[in-house]
């Protein structure tokens, strides 16, 4: 959260869906095991000391892909990938 850039330089644009989603609150708890909240006071801190910048929120996980794939620098994440991936690249995330 705290790297601003990808070692090429690129800015980092990060989308996530509303704190709300369960798609969202899966991801926080399950991958990053944290609760929504917590993620959103560390995106705040972040955000409000100049260390970060904050994410893009999106509605769907459909606008999420077409933002990532659209998007140079961008990564997100969603629960399962539509047939359409849309010159986005893919990491399976297990634990």
């Amino acid at each position: 959260m705290r790297q601003i850039r990808w070692p090429n330089n690129e800015s980092i644009v990060v989308y996530v869906l509303p704190s709300q989603h369960p798609v969202h609150k899966a991801f926080s708890k399950d991958i990053l095991h944290i609760f929504p909240y917590q993620l959103d006071r560390i995106w705040n801190k972040l955000t409000f000391s100049g260390l970060g910048v904050a994410p893009r929120i999106v509605k769907t996980q459909a606008e999420l892909i077409h933002a990532v794939s659209t998007t140079r620098g961008s990564i997100g994440y969603v629960d399962v990938l539509d047939k359409e991936k849309q010159h986005v690249n893919v990491i399976n995330i297990t634990e």
